[in-house]
């Protein structure tokens, strides 16, 4: 095949468009189901135990993490991708399940809609799980290492500026419908915003895949542990994704601290989701920009520094009973939009130019799967929460976060790939 673009892989204007639009579509979607905003209120309406708050973060996390390893052992060795990112698509009908619960008076029953929630909310994050690892296989061949920070910086740039007028239209429903319409109509707006994603995966048309190497194949079908054993960049890479992903023990539970202890009221929700989505906006623009100049690295390092100030400011918040600080608390979720634009740009990015070629699908299922760890985290926070106090919550997840900061200030620059840059 000839390639379109001088230097780049065939069909790379267009598979960078229907990338760009995928990944455009997610995020609006994900905006109106806000798993860090949105989703702990909704749970929230149906019941006051803290544990279950919190678990809509943990069953969210653990449905996206846990399948990966075994799904990408079940295809790294398939010539073609595709067949599996599109077989996750069929997860995004649930929110128009939950939604429709919702319109037929479910909310009633409070432990039926608990129950249904859950487990929709389940089998949507592991389809997508599923389909990420096939998707990180097909971006790699795809676009390449130069241009995947311009990708996803325009794509949560675009998308940014669309959830911010997301984050208005939430707070407005919330306001004007009482519940369960309000959230009803959330859901089902979730579940329209996803069509795009789906029409531009389909005219995706997958790279074909380079010659196989004996090596690494045998490695990707071998111990699925390979990587974390051999590669000393993937486990501190491993180490910094952990200890900052632990800012989960207070994620879910923001929304509840400034409607039940700072006294702020519901609507103030939409403008949590607009300040995250604004983070995101500027963090893209500045992270691309990091990313492509200085290297992923720098961007998981001002990222986990952002992981740490939100629950830090959470405390001082919390520790000066409001006023000020209370009204500021939009803050928090700023810290949230950077730190979910850094994911991408920065670690996973990183992780993309460590891995070794063909072996794309192990250390990514790998690492998502060992990152299931945190699927407890949220829960975790919960528990904590009931049996400590929120000084004791924020300050835990300070430390832990800030560890975290402090690893990634010893991650080496990726050799492999700047050696396969410079190659012809």
């Amino acid at each position: 095949m000839s390639k379109n673009t001088i230097g780049f892989p065939p069909n790379y204007r267009r598979n960078f468009l229907a990338l760009l639009v995928d990944y455009v579509s997610f995020g609006v979607a994900l905006n109106f189901a806000n798993i860090s905003s949105v989703i702990p209120a909704f749970v929230g309406q149906l019941t006051d135990s803290a544990p279950v708050i919190g678990l809509a973060s943990t069953v969210f996390s653990g449905g996206w993490l846990l399948p990966q390893l075994a799904v990408a052992r079940l295809i790294s060795d398939k010539p073609r991708k595709k067949p599996t990112l599109l077989g996750g698509m069929v997860g995004r009908v649930l929110f128009w399940v939950i939604a429709l619960a919702l319109w037929a008076g479910l909310d009633g029953r409070p432990t039926a809609m608990l129950i249904l929630f859950f487990v929709c909310l389940g089998i949507f994050a592991a389809c997508d799980g599923a389909s990420s690892v096939a998707w990180f296989e097909i971006l790699s061949r795809a676009i390449p290492v130069k241009r995947r920070a311009r990708l996803f910086g325009t794509g949560q740039f675009i998308s940014g500026l669309v959830g911010i007028g997301v984050g208005a239209l939430v707070g407005q429903i919330l306001n004007r419908r009482s519940f369960p319409n309000n959230y009803a109509l959330i859901f089902t707006l979730t579940g329209v915003a996803f069509i795009p994603s789906l029409v531009a995966l389909l005219l995706l048309r997958e790279p074909q895949p380079e010659e196989p190497n004996p090596a690494t194949g045998q490695q990707a079908r071998g111990n699925p542990l390979q990587p974390l054993l051999d590669d000393p960049d993937f486990r501190r890479l491993m180490g910094c994704r952990l200890l900052v992903g632990m800012m989960g023990l207070t994620t879910s539970f923001y929304v509840v601290h400034a409607e039940d202890v700072l006294r702020l009221p519901q609507s103030i929700i939409g403008d949590f989701v607009a300040a995250q989505t604004i983070g995101g906006v500027v963090a893209s623009i500045v992270m691309s920009l990091v990313s492509e100049r200085w290297g992923p690295r720098y961007v998981a390092r001002l990222g986990s520094a952002m992981a740490m100030a939100g629950p830090l400011f959470a405390l001082a918040a919390h520790l000066a009973g409001g006023g000020r600080l209370a009204q500021a608390y939009p803050f928090v979720y700023v810290a949230l939009g950077v730190v979910n634009s850094t994911w991408m740009l920065g670690f996973f990015n990183y992780m993309l130019e460590i891995t070794p070629e063909g072996m794309c699908p192990a250390y990514v299922g790998l690492g998502n799967t060992l990152m299931g760890v945190q699927t407890l985290v949220p829960l975790a926070g919960g528990w904590l929460l009931e049996a400590t106090s929120y000084t004791v919550l924020f300050g835990i997840t300070v430390v832990l976060v800030g560890a975290g900061f402090l690893l990634t200030l010893s991650l080496r620059p990726p050799q492999r790939r700047a050696t396969a840059e410079q190659q012809p």
